[in-house]
């Protein structure tokens, strides 16, 4: 016997089925935009350069058109161009883009320094300002600050970070305690719902919440206390100081060409208008 099923609903489970598995691992070429290639490039055409990246909006994210975009993506994406480069993103769980390198997937990993990563890794010059800390209710100087300011208070984490344990080195063995209660979100967007929903005091986040915080129209509900600073960069597979070099004259092609801000760190504001396109979920 033959099952048939209306159209709309095969449809939409198709639909379906192809939005759950977009973000577990969205990948997408540099070369999509059909842009030709600098001249004189070292590599083989064929060669694709994987750099993993997390969906952190507005740095990095999936758009609306399917493409991945973001202020921090557009920026290496014309590094890349410069320097010749095939570059693929691909955005993946946070633990899995920091084994990225160890395990094959890229041979460059997009993220704040850690020093774990000196033992496969080495960093390109191009670096973008990031910070972390507390979100919350309460007023920016009654945030804690220290260890024994957030015992006794919940806290929402993300799976996956570490600029939180770095910052509260003794967090995990506050946490076993009982000193802490940490609860684990497994996105970005999932911690600030449940910090809307009071699930707890504070949240960890980074700077770039106040995106999100917008979006949702939020922003005058909750405090930042910046706790960290991390500059975002490329770390580059320590085999490859091919690709390290690449980019690096990339950047330098960037900066003499006059086609970053002024602070060398993104897109200028005319290249950036025209290509970051928005996030598809907020």
């Amino acid at each position: 016997m033959q099952l048939s099923l209306p159209y709309k609903t095969i449809v939409f489970l198709v639909l379906s089925i192809s939005y759950s598995l977009s973000f577990a691992d969205i990948s997408i070429s540099v070369t999509q935009e059909n842009r030709p290639k600098e001249q004189n490039s070292a590599f083989p055409e064929q060669e694709r350069i994987n750099i993993a990246f997390f969906e952190y909006p507005p740095l990095g994210h999936l758009a609306r058109s399917g493409r991945i975009s973001g202020t921090a993506v557009e920026t290496v994406r014309e590094i890349c161009f410069q320097a010749g480069l095939n570059c693929h993103f691909r955005l993946l769980p946070v633990a899995r883009v920091y084994r990225s390198v160890i395990s094959g997937d890229a041979q460059v990993i997009m993220t704040g320094s850690h020093p774990s990563f000196d033992a496969c890794c080495r960093l390109a010059q191009w670096q973008y300002p990031w910070s972390a800390g507390i979100y919350s209710r309460a007023p920016e100087s009654m945030i804690a600050e220290t260890e024994d300011e957030l015992k006794y208070h919940k806290m929402i984490i993300i799976r996956g970070w570490r600029s939180n344990f770095r910052y509260f080195p003794n967090l995990q063995r506050l946490s076993d305690n009982g000193l802490v209660k940490l609860s684990v979100a497994q996105d970005s967007l999932g911690a600030i719902r449940m910090l809307q929903r009071d699930r707890a005091e504070y949240m960890w986040g980074g700077d770039s919440f106040h995106w999100y915080l917008q979006k949702l129209g939020l922003e005058d509900e909750f405090n930042f206390k910046p706790l960290i600073s991390i500059p975002l960069g490329l770390w580059v597979d320590k085999d490859r100081p091919d690709i390290l070099q690449a980019l690096n004259r990339g950047f330098k092609k960037m900066k003499d060409k006059g086609l970053l801000n002024a602070s060398h760190q993104t897109l200028n504001d005319e290249l950036m208008s025209q290509r970051l396109e928005e996030a598809v979920r907020y």
